[in-house]
């Protein structure tokens, strides 16, 4: 019953650090033509949190002050609001029990387990517990893979910190949280003529296709599962309509904001964080001067990254060489086209493996065979080229003998760039219920 209780209190806290510092109802009020949906302020402010929480992983804080300093901030204005908070609460009160129906479920078989997966064993929980017990980043040279990004492992410390009995299983929720919250804004997006019944099936349909308890063992798959739908849900309102004048450069430092969680999450994300650099300045209808704005913003970010590393444990290290011997035996031709086929085949069992896939390939012919939708939308194209270029080059350049390695990493890879292409299973029912 104890572990019940604590599920809510954490979920509690979760949705009150999902309220800071932004408050939709205030910004509303402030701002009459606010842009954004509720759930998007709080995609908006987990994204601001996180950027906040990486900057304090570097000093000595006390994390349940930090907490305390939060709950005040945003119980105040619940105080303020609490009729707005009832009345959305009433207005979508099927949506919310669905969602605290879904995060029950997944949450109480993460109890339930108990146990943390074989990378979670390696090295993620190392970090934790030294933020845990007060430590800072400095506290992580020499640890296992201590120059693995560690932004996840310091936000699964404070919600473990500040949960009701202390276990570490509360501080994975984080995770858990961060993804349904992607997938439940969905709701805002979806046509009018939908009813709610069916919003809600739409909804819970996405999230049983993408969830894998596996990966709720520790792994830091859901962060960037977040990240990616994050930037796909900025990028798109962005690339969809350039609303914002040439002098204001908010667009550019939401998408920086939210690029800037991949260095810090895993290894793959520094290569994320480039990707879809080239990305905006390709494909986003921005003047020029704010491209160069993010360009020289993004070299910034990036020059920080290889400081602090290079600072705290002497280099940017990856597991593996860039330049390897394996990069010269892939200029024999029939070695070559050996192990694409074996990355080919296990990319199709992949996409088996997190069906999620299956929904955004058939939303594509669908939408490809019934308008011209795609015409105008390059950028799919360039991330496909992209992101799935970019995972044949790290199993083709690994030294590692790939028919061990592939198998139990790439669906990993595969799965989180996903949340990137959720909208177009979106844009597809929207347009397969409009026709109607």
């Amino acid at each position: 019953m104890i572990e019940i209780f604590s599920i809510l209190l954490t979920l509690i806290s979760l949705f009150i650090f999902s309220n800071f510092p932004l408050n939709y109802f205030y910004l509303k009020k402030k701002i009459h033509s606010i842009e954004y949906t509720f759930s998007e302020i709080q995609l908006l402010n987990i994204i601001i949190n996180c950027n906040i929480f990486l900057i304090l992983s570097f000093f000595v804080i006390n994390l349940n002050l930090i907490f305390i300093i939060i709950l005040t901030y945003t119980f105040f204005f619940f105080i303020i609001f609490k009729k707005e908070y009832l009345n959305l609460f009433k207005k979508n009160l099927y949506l919310n029990l669905t969602y605290g129906i879904c995060f029950y479920s997944v949450a109480i078989l993460i109890v339930k387990n108990g146990y943390l997966e074989y990378d979670a064993l390696a090295h993620w929980i190392h970090k934790v517990k030294v933020f845990y017990q007060g430590g800072t980043v400095s506290n992580l040279k020499g640890l296992n893979y201590d120059y693995y990004p560690h932004l996840g492992s310091y936000l699964w410390a404070f919600f473990w910190k500040n949960s009701l009995i202390q276990n570490e299983y509360l501080g994975r929720l984080f995770f858990l949280y961060i993804f349904l919250i992607s997938i439940f804004s969905i709701n805002s997006k979806l046509s009018k003529k939908f009813s709610n019944f069916e919003k809600i099936l739409i909804i819970f349909l996405i999230f049983y296709l993408s969830t894998n308890i596996y990966l709720f063992g520790g792994y830091q798959e859901y962060f960037l599962f977040f990240c990616f739908y994050c930037y796909s849900n900025f990028f798109y309102n962005f690339y969809i309509s350039n609303k914002f004048s040439s002098n204001n450069y908010l667009p550019e430092i939401i998408i920086l904001l939210t690029s800037n969680l991949f260095i810090w999450t895993k290894q793959e994300g520094l290569f994320y964080f480039i990707i879809f650099g080239v990305l905006f300045l390709l494909h986003s209808k921005r003047p020029g001067l704010s491209k160069v704005f993010y360009f020289l913003m993004s070299v910034g970010l990036f020059l920080y990254f290889i400081f602090i590393k290079n600072y705290y444990f002497g280099s940017v290290e990856f597991n593996d060489e860039i330049i390897n011997s394996e990069t010269f035996k892939n200029l024999q031709i029939s070695y070559l086209i050996s192990k694409i086929i074996i990355i080919t085949k296990y990319f199709i069992i992949s996409f088996f493996k997190y069906p999620i896939w299956i929904l955004i390939f058939l939303s594509l012919i669908v939408i490809k065979t019934n308008s011209n939708y795609l015409e105008n939308k390059n950028f799919i194209y360039t991330y496909f080229l992209l992101m799935f270029g970019f995972v044949y080059a790290i199993f083709l350049n690994t030294p590692n003998d790939i028919n061990w390695l592939v198998p139990i990493t790439l669906n990993r890879l595969v799965f989180a760039q996903s949340g990137f292409l959720i909208f177009i299973c979106v844009e597809m029912l929207n347009r397969l219920k409009n026709r109607n």
